[in-house]
């Protein structure tokens, strides 16, 4: 049943997409979200669905589009610089299989490839919200239906992601922490009643979520987010004594070893072998940087063991912090931190251009909001503000995962981008990134006369 369903959706997106461009966009994203084929157990399991999907919608992309540019602004340059570093470092690479390396950029060539189809198909308010409904019915709602197991269970059953990149339970947390934002959004505009209630439950369903990953990392990102969320609220006073009530009585019913593994917060540098074994990792990732700062030593250089092997005698003195010595044998552990990955895989060129492509983005969003709010388009403001607290959450609870090339960070930051263009269209002067050509050639590809009001 489920292969059929499989086979269904497949040739509905494919119908859709040949009609419309952007629907492939949502569904590449979905698909690479949800990895739909590893919930299959027959012939489906064998389908390239991204990949047909991403056929699918480039040939849309040459047959429907009737006009074909790529808008630059300062977010497309950064992202092609950084996706320009990822070939450079693969090539000067310093892993003693460079084979390996060629899935690893294959895969990151996709998720870039997402952000360009983004800028370049995306033109109205309507291409941006499939989008926005594609991740939360991917994410929130997997991680709604866990939440259910987890309240069944009073607490006992730990979630964990499916498969791909979000198997990991620290990487689904920084996953839901980043899509909830959107769920807000959502909630500011339909209008319909109902769709509203199970919106906001499903809201509630994600939060418990991350509660029962057990991740440190994703409980203190939702901390950071509900703090952001407060600043941005305009009822402080009602969220603040509704927290002062409720959390007394969630913390007491929350299960023991949840609260006994975030209490271990404060003893991890001691005590929590996975924590020093991120220190580790940390460690090994500088120093790679600091023998090759410029091209760093290729992706998943700090997994290589024979690069772990020869840094490993090296770590306990380095930095500010000592460690144990690492015992011979020990596997190679990952970054755990979105920062240190692209250090040790990049050099601190590519950690430049990363954190400039976020920064750029993060800078563009709050500009957007302000302007959106300024000028009465209200779900563009609220969407702005629901990007930058999805950005602020990845940079922070990024310092617990290895997800720097996460397909949902790039279709954040491709959104922003996006948003960055048709904020030219209600602006009644041209902004600085801007020309007025631009803005004429928008306003008549879209017709956004009415997309505003």
């Amino acid at each position: 049943m489920r292969d059929l369903l499989m086979v269904g959706f497949l040739l509905v997106a494919t119908y859709f997409t040949f009609r419309r461009p952007y629907v492939g966009v949502a569904a590449w994203i979905w698909i690479a979200l949800i990895a739909p084929a590893n919930w299959a157990w027959g012939f489906s399991q064998s389908f390239r669905l991204n990949l047909s999907i991403v056929l699918i919608t480039f040939l849309s992309y040459l047959f429907v589009m009737k006009r074909k540019s790529l808008p630059m602004t300062a977010i497309t340059v950064w992202v092609m610089l950084f996706g320009f570093w990822t070939l450079v470092s693969t090539t000067f690479n310093i892993r003693s299989n460079s084979m390996e390396l060629q899935s690893d950029l294959e895969e990151f060539i996709k998720v870039v490839m997402l952000f360009f189809f983004m800028i370049l198909i995306f033109r109205k308010r309507l291409h941006v919200d499939t989008l926005i409904w594609a991740i939360v019915l991917a994410l929130s709602s997997y991680a709604a239906m866990e939440a259910v197991k987890f309240i069944l269970s009073g607490g006992s059953y730990r979630i964990v992601g499916r498969a791909g990149r979000l198997e990991d339970r620290n990487d689904l947390a920084v996953a839901i922490n980043m899509c909830m934002p959107f769920i807000i959004y959502l909630i500011h505009v339909t209008r319909h009643k109902w769709l509203r209630m199970g919106l906001w439950g499903l809201l509630m369903l994600n939060i418990v979520s991350i509660v029962g990953t057990y991740s440190r990392g994703g409980f203190i990102g939702l901390c950071v987010l509900g703090i952001a969320f407060w600043f941005k609220s305009n009822h402080k006073l009602a969220l603040t004594l509704l927290v002062i009530l409720a959390l007394p009585v969630l913390y007491q019913n929350a299960p023991e070893d949840w609260k006994a593994r975030q209490s271990s917060v404060t003893t991890a540098v001691d005590r929590d072998s996975s924590f020093i074994g991120r220190l580790w990792a940390w460690k090994i990732s500088t120093m790679i940087a600091l023998d090759n700062p410029v091209t760093g030593g290729g992706f998943r250089s700090v997994t290589d063991r024979s690069i772990w092997n020869y840094y490993a005698p090296r770590t306990p003195e380095f930095g500010p912090v000592y460690t144990s010595p690492i015992p011979p044998g020990l596997r190679p552990k990952a970054a755990h931190n979105i920062y240190f990955q692209v250090l040790g895989d990049h050099g601190f060129v590519g950690l430049f251009f990363f954190g400039m492509m976020l920064l750029t983005a993060l800078r563009n969003t709050i500009k957007n909001a302000k302007l959106g709010k300024q000028y009465g388009v209200e779900w563009f403001h609220h969407l702005s503000n629901a990007l930058t607290l999805s950005l602020v959450g990845y940079g922070i609870t990024g310092l617990n995962v290895s997800l720097a090339y996460f397909d949902l960070l790039y279709a954040i930051v491709g959104t922003v981008a996006v948003m960055t263009m048709l904020r030219r269209s209600f602006l009644p002067v041209p902004d600085k990134e801007s020309s007025k050509s631009e803005i004429r050639q928008l306003r008549s590809n879209t017709g956004l006369a009415s997309e505003w009001r």
